[in-house]
């Protein structure tokens, strides 16, 4: 199983093109997911790849980082666009004697408008976390476990 995602990713990474706003190299924004956690979102064109930092603090405090490979981003009209690809999440949860340490495949799709001669996008995607949790209770895996988010990104 290691070895079909080490080869996705590959591949996903070799048949990535640049998918992002035109003529703009670095976007820098907030989003916000369910289930329910704030994140600082960025974006450097030259990498092929969306980065979330990711944190929430309901009875623990959970950190986590994200990187999605947009696959494609085919526009539906003007700067309205959907894409997909692949990602992968990494993460952490502390709290009281609690630990646990998390890592997942990331499968997403989404949709994003440009806004302001493209300085603003707008965006909501969701997908499929299939996700290994370590923790001093033992070890677990949820293969059913979905994500929604939505933020926005400046870019400059």
């Amino acid at each position: 199983m290691k070895k079909l995602f080490a080869v996705l990713a590959i591949l996903f990474a070799i048949g990535t093109t640049s998918v992002f706003a035109k003529g703009n190299s670095f976007a820098i924004g907030a989003q916000g997911g369910y289930p329910l956690y704030g994140a600082l979102t960025f974006k450097v064109s030259s990498v092929p790849c969306v980065f979330a930092v990711n944190f929430s603090a309901h009875n623990n405090l959970v950190v986590g980082v994200t990187a999605d490979w947009w696959t494609a981003n085919p526009t539906i009209s003007g700067t309205w666009g959907w894409y997909y690809g692949l990602g992968l999440y990494g993460g952490a949860v502390l709290g009281g004697n609690y630990f646990s340490a998390q890592i997942a495949p990331r499968a997403l799709v989404g949709t994003n408008v440009f806004l302001l001669d493209n300085f603003l996008e707008l965006y909501l995607q969701g997908g499929w976390i299939p996700t290994l949790t370590i923790s001093n209770g033992g070890v677990g895996f949820d293969a059913i476990n979905f994500f929604g988010e939505a933020g926005f990104r400046f870019w400059f």
